[in-house]
């Protein structure tokens, strides 16, 4: 029901409202409709990071959230335009409505204010975060500078398996690692001259190419191997150090823990340094390069 008094529409203003929540622009201009709309349309991008964590690792379901992304940000950005406009319009011939009360502003705000910042709670809680690769200790598969997504609901739906990539947290050091994971609960594990045994069999590398090394190490002097354990094959490095890491002794590895190892086999700190890692202090498998440090055709899936 609309009330027979008119009222300034101020474009400042309604500007101001669409950037508190967006579509509320819209209302304060009388498009409750339009401004519903797009209030909906900026929650999106939540719920579709959730329907990404559970679906199959992809290059494609990380491109559809990026497009869902800009899809927000065009909603946002429209929103903001399209009040100011909506605004200038009407002027001072505008007929107040019953949802043009301050209450109705404040609710709005509220609202958006509580989903954004409670979403991005859950998110980074649940689903996906991200992470800045600092240093060269997973090269060639991360490089320094690469940002990465972990999806921490992987293992809420499925067990660590050997070679999966992941984050975790050492407390010791106050700080959260990636590494590939070598070796599970009962597993015997060995390293001896660079050479990885698990259960009694010595992990078998391929020397790639000096042509295809020159290509993914980022003039790191090294060779470079195709290591292929239980059936998955990812990509080592070997580079010549003036302290090389010390081998690991035959060990079984205790329930509820894991043996992991940097890719950059003798310039990582990992189980050799730290021990095995508790399962508990996993965070979740990592799974997308969100931000390339070199090329972007290595945007992506992480294939190993």
């Amino acid at each position: 029901m609309s009330n027979p008094e008119t009222s300034v529409r101020s474009p400042l203003t309604a500007v101001v409202l669409s950037l508190a929540a967006t579509g509320l622009g819209q209302v304060y201009c009388g498009r409750i409709a339009r401004g519903l709309v797009l209030f909906l349309g900026s929650m999106l991008f939540a719920p579709a990071i959730m329907l990404a964590s559970l679906l199959p690792q992809a290059t494609l379901v990380l491109v559809a959230l990026m497009l869902v992304l800009l899809a927000v940000l065009g909603v946002y950005a429209f929103a903001v335009t399209d009040a100011f406009r909506l605004a200038r319009r009407v002027g001072v011939t505008f007929q107040t409505q019953d949802y043009n009360h301050p209450l109705i502003y404040t609710l709005f705000i509220l609202v958006g204010l509580t989903y954004s910042t409670g979403g991005v709670f859950l998110i980074r809680a649940n689903y996906f975060e991200a992470f800045l690769i600092p240093e060269k200790s997973d090269m060639p598969t991360l490089l320094p500078g690469d940002r990465i997504l972990v999806n921490k609901s992987t293992y809420r739906r499925q067990s660590v398996r050997r070679s999966d990539m992941v984050a975790f947290r050492v407390p010791s050091e106050g700080a959260t690692w990636v590494k590939l994971v070598i070796a599970l609960p009962s597993d015997s594990v060995e390293v001896k001259n660079e050479a990885v045994f698990v259960n009694g069999k010595e992990l078998v590398r391929e020397l790639v190419p000096p042509v295809a090394m020159e290509a993914t190490t980022h003039s790191v002097q090294c060779q470079q191997f195709l290591e292929t354990s239980f059936g998955r094959t990812y990509r080592v490095l070997s580079a010549p150090t003036r302290d090389p890491v010390p081998d690991f002794p035959l060990t079984i590895v205790p329930e509820r823990y894991c043996f992991v190892l940097g890719d950059n086999r003798n310039h990582s700190r990992d189980s050799r340094a730290i021990g095995c890692v508790a399962m508990g202090d996993i965070l979740g498998e990592v799974q997308y390069r969100v931000w390339p440090a070199t090329a972007w055709s290595s945007l992506g899936i992480l294939v190993q």
